[in-house]
């Protein structure tokens, strides 16, 4: 009887170390929703999870609410996130390399390649397009702008331009971390800028896009056809939020 038992607990720690029976946090990641608060318009959601704050490694799962129950409807995925990991988005700041975590909108998608069919507000981006995040430029921090105006004074280390990045920016959709508000069209300046600008200290564009390096500056990146799937799925209607940052976190903090 005790050699029994003790060859069970030896089977175990192999698959244990093996990594068959998978941890704790995995276990629970699999069950992420029924552990989260969230609105009841919420019917879709992607939860973005690993063990600990210094990962640069997550799985990614898409969710979808029917009749009072989450189901899960794609993943674990295999995502990469910013060469340092995670730290609370309210304690981001630019240019450290970390991925925000917290809950977020999903507002719109843009892409280098066209509209795969989403029902999210879509841009195809051109040559023209560009991202900033200067801080000496609050007005346009962190929005998207269709061209360069010639009153821009965007420092190369604090502007994207997005077709630089084509296969990575094949799809991605835009994740509601220090995004500004009441954006509009200056008719003076030819740009989006805001009447709120976000916080210039925190950075910005954090996407969900195609990946292609190991890590991120602060993304999340997955396979061309897992971020082709979900940005097609998202519903606006349908209120979409991502959760992301460490399992045992998310479920205190959400």
């Amino acid at each position: 009887m005790r050699h029994g038992r003790l060859g069970v607990l030896f089977t175990l720690l192999i698959l244990v170390g093996a990594g068959l029976l998978g941890s704790p946090t995995s276990a629970a990641s699999r069950n992420l929703p029924a552990h989260l608060s969230l609105a009841p318009d919420v019917k879709q959601l992607v939860t973005v999870t690993s063990e600990g704050w210094s990962d640069t490694r997550a799985q990614l799962r898409v969710w979808r609410k029917r009749a009072g129950s989450w189901r899960l409807v794609r993943g674990p995925v295999r995502v990469s996130l910013g060469w340092n990991g995670w730290v609370p988005a309210q304690r981001r700041r630019q240019s450290t390399g970390t991925t925000p975590a917290g809950r977020f909108g999903m507002r719109y998608a843009f892409g280098t390649r066209r509209d795969p069919g989403t029902e999210l507000r879509y841009r195809r981006v051109d040559g023209n397009a560009y991202w900033p995040y200067e801080p000496r430029d609050p007005a346009t921090y962190n929005i998207y702008q269709p061209r360069k105006a010639r009153t821009t004074h965007w420092r190369s280390d604090y502007v994207e331009r997005l077709a630089d990045y084509g296969y990575e920016y094949s799809y991605s959709v835009v994740l509601g971390y220090n995004l500004p508000r009441g954006v509009h069209w200056s008719k003076a300046h030819r740009q989006w800028v805001a009447r709120k600008p976000a916080d210039t200290d925190r950075g910005g564009g954090i996407f969900l896009h195609v990946k292609k390096k190991r890590y991120t500056a602060g993304c999340v990146s997955g396979p061309i056809r897992d971020i082709r799937w979900i940005v097609r799925w998202l519903d606006p209607d349908l209120t979409p939020r991502i959760v992301m940052g460490p399992t045992a976190w998310v479920k205190r903090r959400f």
